[in-house]
């Protein structure tokens, strides 16, 4: 995502300085105004994407864990939205309705206890965002299949917040 907004910002500062470089040269009055006109396009689309809230939804019965994963996504610039999850509460999706959630949010965090069995929450699926389901006690490297990767919680947040990171870029 940082990429995105970076290449937002190059494309118009390099509209900035063709403008320049055509002023100089005594191109017409129309040329410019092209340019001036998509520099403030590239200028207003980066500042779009800046000013955004970037919403995690984290899902899960609420744990410590769950608290330092919470701190940890704030303290990195991104909103979170909890949710109980389908072991908590009935899940609408899961019953054919659409999530009550109406805030759009970037990607899901889906937290599994040990003891958790049935389907994993629906979450990236409903939303068609990346979903990181995170199950206490996996060992294994994060394993990735098309927008869903598994990751073990066993050595913090740090290993869940860059595989959700790897899939948004």
């Amino acid at each position: 995502m940082r990429w995105q907004k970076e290449f937002t910002l190059y494309l118009g500062a390099i509209a900035v300085f063709a403008g320049v470089v055509l002023w100089a040269q005594g191109a017409s009055p129309v040329v410019l105004t092209v340019f001036g006109g998509l520099f403030l396009v590239m200028l207003a689309a980066f500042v779009w994407r800046v000013a955004r809230p970037h919403r995690v939804l984290v899902v899960g019965s609420p744990s410590p864990a769950l608290g330092a994963l919470d701190g940890t996504l704030e303290a990195l610039g991104y909103e979170v939205r909890r949710c109980a999850g389908p072991s908590n509460r009935p899940c609408p999706v899961f019953q054919g309705h659409p999530c009550p959630m109406t805030e759009r949010p970037v990607a899901a965090i889906v937290f599994r206890e040990v003891d958790e069995v049935g389907r994993y929450a629906p979450c990236g699926a409903a939303f068609s965002i990346p979903e990181v389901i995170v199950e206490e006690h996996l060992d294994a490297e994060p394993a990735t299949v098309g927008r869903m990767t598994r990751v073990g919680f066993d050595h913090g947040p740090d290993p869940v917040i860059v595989a959700m990171e790897k899939m948004l870029t």
